[in-house]
């Protein structure tokens, strides 16, 4: 099938642009890219790895991190030359020894409960391990460590540069029964890919600590958005609390008083060191900008349960009322008895009453004729069922309780998959696909399927192929190489089971001869000067689609809709948070 959506250096809103969001992690970047001639088994390579980098960061390995460790390194320099090392050994317990220790202990313990659940319903296999991920191979070249002091002692920006290689043996990445049965039909999918390369350039933050530097990912992403501005000597003063419920009150009292300072404070330091100690830069105009939207929030009745043991607690809001807003945009959510109450605009919600709201709905306006659509939510409600409440979570940091929000959304995920079982989310993943079978074939909503099979609208017929029960899109996606893939799109437009309109612009405008360069994945990898050529070659011949009015350029990638605005560079493999606001800025 086509490769999806290539790694791109920032988050574009904008339609049609290739999308994925980089966080400021230097192993999302090793992307290895297809291979002139064929379609890359590669393209699959780049997701494993950032899954692998990300665990690596933050939790592979994480059991033998004890309390009290030194980690880090002696100098900036040397956290980049260990942490390119530790990469290329695939050594996880070298990176997790690199990171600042309350960031270490923020990732520990949830990540190991994730895996143990992805292991637990069968998501992966049980050779996952946290100690090492199978079947990836990494290699860098040519790595350089380059330190930029900054104006303060304790932080340190370091930029690394580098060729980095990788590989996937197949056979030995963990998947688990469940994901080969219901997401690759049974049969454990060729996830085999040659050696294939990517450019590294990454911009990090080290902070000194106890007479060590470590790497830091959330002052990695602080120091990639100052833009400019000097570092504060000291953050923002801390606002702990004695016990974990008035952890929480002094954190929903900060957000009534609209005390943007006195929030950030009362947030666990853990997390939230970084944005403690950047706040001064912004307080200011966020302070006066919530002063100036002035939406009066008023937050009274507040009654707490607290669960859990140790330095990490659970608070349940069981009852609170909540006024923001006055006259007609006046709103007041109160939670009592088990039940939330949300009135607005004269309107009024109870959270008791929105499941049977949901299904008289749904039977009133004619949605599920076929019973579809609820099935699928009675199947979900059951499986979730026995989910423990939601809370907010508490840490003790220094004797003091703060609020965590990492942690309290890690400990909503871990609860959601906490509730679920192997058959439960087998159940769930079967009655989405017959949903989706609904929508696409029969028209839950009507006739509203993008992939037709005849003017009957019914799914009797379509077209066999050795992928199952695919038609239509469905089976051109399963095709080896783009030329059968173009040649299915070409068919399915003829007959009418595929919309033109929904397709990439460099598939659907096959004549402007760009189409098998994406689908290869060689444009992603692309020198500077090469791709700087390809798109200024590649651009004039959509841009008379755009000036006529058959497409929008906001349905092109901006090599394809503004070369100039590039720079001369490959944007796909660039990290510079600054070239890529200059670039968004200049296209759009």
């Amino acid at each position: 099938m086509p490769p999806p959506p290539p790694p791109s250096p920032a988050v574009q809103p904008e339609f049609g642009q290739p999308f994925m969001p980089h966080d400021g992690s230097p192993m999302a970047t090793v992307v290895p890219q297809g291979t002139a001639g064929k379609r890359s088994k590669g393209k699959k390579v780049g997701g494993l790895i950032a899954v692998v980098a990300l665990l690596g960061a933050g939790g592979f390995a994480v059991s033998k991190i004890v309390a009290g460790d030194e980690g880090g390194a002696s100098n900036p320099s040397e956290v980049g030359t260990r942490l390119m090392d530790s990469l290329e050994a695939e050594d996880a317990l070298g990176v997790v020894d690199l990171l600042l220790p309350g960031e270490r202990d923020t990732m520990r313990q949830p990540l190991i409960d994730f895996v143990n659940h992805m292991k637990r319903l069968k998501i992966v296999d049980e050779s996952a391990s946290l100690d090492k991920v199978g079947g990836i191979d990494l290699s860098f070249d040519g790595v350089h460590v380059e330190e930029t002091p900054t104006n303060v002692d304790d932080v340190s920006d370091i930029h690394i540069t580098a060729t980095g290689t990788a590989s996937v043996n197949g056979e030995t990445v963990p998947i688990g029964d469940l994901l080969i049965a219901e997401a690759f039909g049974g049969k454990r999918p060729d996830l085999d890919s040659e050696p294939q390369t990517s450019p590294i350039d990454w911009n990090l933050a080290t902070v000194h600590r106890d007479g060590r530097w470590y790497l830091s990912a959330f002052y990695s992403l602080a120091e990639n958005s100052r833009q400019g501005a000097d570092i504060p000597e000291t953050g923002v003063p801390l606002r702990g609390s004695s016990t974990p419920e008035d952890a929480v009150r002094t954190m929903l009292d900060a957000v009534s008083d609209l005390d943007v300072e006195g929030l950030i404070g009362a947030l666990n330091p853990n997390e939230a060191e970084a944005l403690q100690r950047y706040a001064p830069i912004f307080l200011d105009e966020a302070t006066q900008g919530l002063d100036d939207a002035d939406p009066g929030i008023n937050i009274t009745n507040l009654k707490f349960s607290v669960t859990g043991d140790g330095d990490r607690r659970t608070v349940t809001l069981d009852e609170f009322t909540i006024n923001a807003g006055s006259g007609d945009d006046a709103v007041s959510v109160e939670r009592k008895d088990g039940c939330t109450v949300v009135t607005s605009g004269g309107d009024t919600t109870n959270t008791c009453e929105t499941g049977d709201s949901i299904m008289t709905a749904i039977e009133g306006f004619g949605l599920d004729e076929n019973g579809e659509l609820k099935a699928f939510i009675t199947t979900v409600s059951n499986a979730f069922a026995d989910m423990k409440p939601a809370g907010i979570t508490v840490q003790r940091v220094g004797g003091q309780w703060y609020v965590s929000p990492i942690g309290t959304f890690a400990d909503i995920v871990l609860n959601a998959l906490a509730a679920l079982d192997n058959q439960e989310l087998t159940d769930i993943i079967d009655g989405a696909k017959k949903l989706a079978d609904s929508v696409l074939s029969d028209g839950l909503f009507g006739d509203t399927s993008l992939v037709g099979s005849s003017d009957s609208g019914s799914s009797d017929t379509d077209t066999d192929t050795d992928t199952g029960d695919a038609s239509g899109f469905d089976a051109c996606l399963a095709e080896s190489n783009y030329d059968s893939y173009l040649a299915c799109v070409g068919a399915g437009i003829v007959d009418g089971s595929i919309d033109p309109t929904t397709l990439p612009a460099y598939d659907r405008f096959a004549n402007c001869g760009v189409g098998e360069q994406y689908w290869n994945g060689d444009v992603y990898g692309m020198s500077d000067e090469d791709f700087t050529a390809f798109a200024l070659a590649s651009a004039p011949c959509f841009k008379q689609y755009v000036d006529n009015g058959t497409i929008s350029a906001f349905e092109l990638p901006y090599e394809l809709s503004r070369p100039d605005c590039l720079e001369g560079r490959n944007w796909y493999t660039v990290t510079d948070a600054d070239y890529v606001s200059r670039v968004v800025d200049c296209a759009t």
